[in-house]
């Protein structure tokens, strides 16, 4: 069992690597990763109000790459292996979406993993939903068709990580099973900022938002556009879980 100032000081040695900076990322890094094209597309949902959608704004991100996969157990215990003492009881195989992780436990381990947490934008157009007020695969869900895990009470558990069909892009479990913390400070405001360039969230705040929904949590949560918050340094939620993500930089012509 390694405290997390051992492997700060292994990364600074070169023992792990550096988050990839470009398209050239090494192959072990981008395994089991999506590349999703640069781009401009609507973000938000009016529907859901200030709080948890609206404004509907324009955003342009750069090309980057997301996990196909929540970030599972075992993944994230071979970087910090005492949380093996802590799964929680909801989500307790080694293929099933970490839990009982804070913010900075999840961006800790995609900085070591070399990458880092999505930001909300980039978490949304890896949904793939036609707009935010829809689900990724369209504008209903249906129980029996076991499009995603959601809607049922806790101690319903999770299921392990690609139980269920992927969406348009091959990505799986953008909605329901585990929300995903995302890098992005909680605002009301920050959408209201009209168009935005690879946004990034406020420069502060109180509340780290997360994505996605889970299989505790009510049908609405699922829709690609819906956000909501948690306090970031709490690793009590049996609920929250996270995946990782890499921007790429266009090459130089």
């Amino acid at each position: 069992m390694f405290p997390i100032r051992f492997f700060i000081f292994a990364l600074l040695l070169g023992w792990l690597p550096a988050p990839a900076q470009s398209g050239e990322a090494p192959r072990e890094v981008t395994a089991e990763m999506v590349q999703i094209p640069a781009g401009t597309y609507s973000q938000g949902c009016d529907r859901f109000g200030p709080q948890h959608g609206a404004p509907v704004h324009r955003v342009y991100l750069d090309a980057f790459m997301i996990d196909k996969y929540e970030v599972t157990n075992q993944k994230f215990e071979e970087v910090f292996p005492e949380h093996k003492l802590r799964r929680s009881q909801f989500s307790k195989c080694d293929r099933c979406p970490v839990s009982k992780v804070n913010w900075y436990e999840a961006a800790d381990y995609c900085h070591l993993v070399g990458k880092a947490l999505p930001s909300e934008a980039q978490w949304e157009r890896a949904a793939a939903g036609k707009n935010g007020c829809e689900f990724p695969w369209g504008p209903a869900f249906d129980p029996q068709m076991k499009q995603a895990r959601a809607g049922l009470v806790l101690r319903a558990n999770a299921a392990p990580v690609g139980s269920h069909p992927p969406n348009a892009l091959g990505i799986y479990d953008m909605a329901g099973n585990m929300w995903e913390w995302v890098s992005d400070w909680f605002s009301i405001d920050y959408y209201y900022l009209g168009d935005l360039y690879n946004p990034r969230g406020p420069i502060n705040g109180i509340m780290k938002v997360r994505r996605g929904g889970s299989w505790s949590d009510s049908i609405k949560a699922m829709a690609t556009g819906y956000r909501d918050w948690s306090y970031p340094f709490s690793r009590g939620f049996n609920d929250i879980g996270f995946r990782c993500a890499l921007t790429l930089r266009p090459k130089k012509k």
